[in-house]
C-alpha cells in the first residue's frame, strides 16, 4: 500500500505493553525513534478525557506493525489482548518481544507471531534503519 508520504515515510509502530514495563517501553521507543521509525504509546500519545479504546484503535490504524512488549505482567493486561486482536483484525504484522517471558507463555491470539528476545531489539532496530533509509 503507498502513503501519500512516499520519500519522507518512517515506519510507524504501535507499542503495547504494561505499565510496568514503562520505563522499558520509553527505552524502545527512544531507540526506535533513533533508528528512523515513528511509535505510537498510550501513555504518549493519548491526551487526558480521550475515549482510550477509540483512541487506541486511531493509533493502530495509523501503524504499519504493533510491536508487543511480552512480559510477565503484559500477558497479564486486558489491554495488550485487546491492541493485539485489534492489530490482527486490520492484518497488521505483530512482533513480540520476549522480556522474561518463554513462549509457551504467550497469550492464545499471539502464539502464532513472530517473536524474538529483548536481546535481539538492536538486530531489529538495524533492520528498521536499512528500511526507513531505503524508504
Amino acid at each position: 500500500m503507498m502513503t501519500s508520504q512516499s520519500t519522507t515515510a518512517k515506519h510507524r509502530i504501535f507499542l503495547s505493553h504494561s505499565r510496568q514495563d514503562k520505563w522499558v517501553c520509553h527505552q524502545i521507543r527512544e531507540k526506535i525513534e533513533q533508528a528512523g521509525g515513528s511509535v505510537w504509546v498510550d501513555v504518549f500519545d493519548i491526551d487526558a478525557g480521550r475515549n482510550i479504546s477509540e483512541e487506541i484503535k486511531a493509533g493502530l490504524r495509523k501503524s504499519d506493525e504493533l510491536l508487543v512488549l511480552l512480559s510477565p505482567a503484559s500477558i497479564q493486561s486486558d489491554w495488550v489482548k485487546r491492541e493485539a486482536g485489534i492489530a490482527d483484525a486490520l492484518d497488521l504484522p505483530i512482533t513480540l518481544v520476549m522480556m522474561h517471558a518463554k513462549l509457551e507463555d504467550r497469550p492464545k491470539p499471539l502464539q502464532d507471531r513472530r517473536a524474538i528476545s529483548i536481546n535481539e531489539l538492536p538486530d531489529y532496530f538495524d533492520a528498521m534503519g536499512a528500511t526507513t533509509e531505503s524508504v
